[in-house]
């Protein structure tokens, strides 16, 4: 059975079977449980200028309480900062951060995958909307 991933068909950047399951650098003892499972995320450099400026397209394959891995097809510098957010399986966004690149490392194909340090996270703002109907029965009593 061949891994969805090893096909880029579907994503031209998607990464690849190689990428997804090797290990990223760390110092042997993790203090965070990691949870796998990749989502698109849209990254870009913090703080922008404009809301178009060099947003980014990639992949997070796991997420701990205190960070997150991600494949990219750029570079980013170690000390960076970004504003990543991650997308729900229906598109809308399920979390809004500000990290910290902690390390990168080159994978295969031109593609990064980049560790990074949780700083901030923003709450999705929910928004009521109310329905012409509700605002019929509130008004009149119908």
């Amino acid at each position: 059975m061949s891994s969805p991933l090893s096909s880029s068909a579907a994503l031209p950047n998607a990464p690849l079977a190689s990428e997804v399951e090797g290990d990223e650098p760390h110092s042997g003892i993790r203090l965070q449980t990691r949870r796998d499972g990749l989502r698109q995320v849209d990254y870009s450099a913090f703080p922008r200028m404009s809301i178009d400026s060099d947003k980014q397209l990639g992949l997070m394959l796991n997420e701990s309480n205190s960070g997150l891995c991600l494949i990219t097809c750029t570079d980013e510098r170690v000390g960076s900062l970004l504003r990543v957010m991650v997308r729900s399986l229906h598109g809308h966004v399920s979390r809004d951060v500000v990290a910290r690149v902690v390390w990168s490392k080159e994978a295969t194909a031109g593609r990064y995958r980049l560790g990074l340090a949780l700083l901030r996270e923003t709450q999705p703002r929910m928004v009521r909307v109310r329905y012409e109907a509700d605002q019929r029965t509130r008004t009149t009593g119908e």
